[in-house]
């Protein structure tokens, strides 16, 4: 459930308890008005009207949830933004002729090389997913952010990670990349994308439908996982969101073949 499903669950209950509050209020003065005794009376009418107060305070405790109730949560908990990574450039290999005077002129280069720089690629979404955004024209809000994402086995109920890791022993079985996110918005696309080096293992794409903010996850599940480095990268319509890389260690299990009995004739 989200932070904003669970706002709405507690706004519409404190709204029943305003209902109920009431009605039991309004009973309790009704049968006041019947008794003939003005004690009993009085004490009836008493009772009354400490419901129509309860009820008086289950509708401040529903107006204060619906309007504040969201930025409380995330005033306690807020969403870590992503660092994005940036390239830095090296200056290019330069030659610098040295001349030394001798005897007989000779002339000596000595040149001082410097490794290239290499720029690390903006992760980009694959082709197929992109023809399928060119049918959809809603745009993510410029503020919404993701936090880092944080590989585990297991999560709990609340989408958070279990015994969170970056490198992992076979056999491993299912992983699940666990995060926050704040100020997205439903019906729009999003993308997580699981890849063994350069090769895709598990794609998740659809409408988003986990509400403004909370606690989310993308998991992949395969039979085999070789050992080696793996990347997941979370995407918001075209724009890319988060990455997160992890390592897996040791052999896959081996298959072991069950023998079969065959009946003679």
């Amino acid at each position: 459930m989200t932070i904003d499903q669970t706002i709405l669950l507690m706004t519409i209950i404190f709204g029943l308890g305003v209902f109920v509050a009431v009605w039991v209020g309004w009973v309790q003065i009704q049968a006041a008005r019947k008794l003939p005794y003005y004690l009993l009376r009085k004490e009836r009418t008493l009772i009354g009207w400490r419901w129509f107060v309860l009820a008086a305070m289950f509708g401040l405790a529903g107006i204060v949830s619906a309007s504040l109730g969201q930025r409380a949560v995330y005033a306690l908990y807020p969403p870590t933004p992503s660092i994005t990574p940036t390239a830095t450039k090296t200056s290019t290999p330069t030659i610098t002729p040295t001349l030394k005077n001798t005897t007989t002129p000779t002339i000596t280069l000595t040149s001082t090389v410097t490794p290239t720089a290499t720029l690390t690629p903006t992760p980009s979404l694959p082709e197929e997913i992109r023809v399928l955004l060119l049918r959809e024209t809603q745009a993510p809000d410029p503020e919404a952010v993701f936090s880092p994402v944080l590989v585990a086995r297991r999560i709990n109920r609340q989408n958070l990670p279990i015994g969170a890791s970056d490198i992992f022993t076979n056999p491993v079985g299912k992983l699940f990349g666990a995060f926050t996110y704040n100020y997205l918005t439903d019906g729009l696309r999003w993308t997580a994308i699981w890849y063994a080096g350069s090769e895709l293992i598990c794609l998740e794409t659809h409408a988003w439908d986990g509400g403004t903010g909370g606690y989310g996850y993308t998991e992949c599940e395969l039979g085999i996982w070789l050992p080696g480095e793996y990347e997941i990268q979370i995407f918001l319509g075209e724009t890319w969101m988060v990455s997160t890389r992890f390592t897996i260690e040791g052999d896959p299990p081996t298959p072991t073949m069950t023998p079969s009995s065959t009946t003679q004739p």
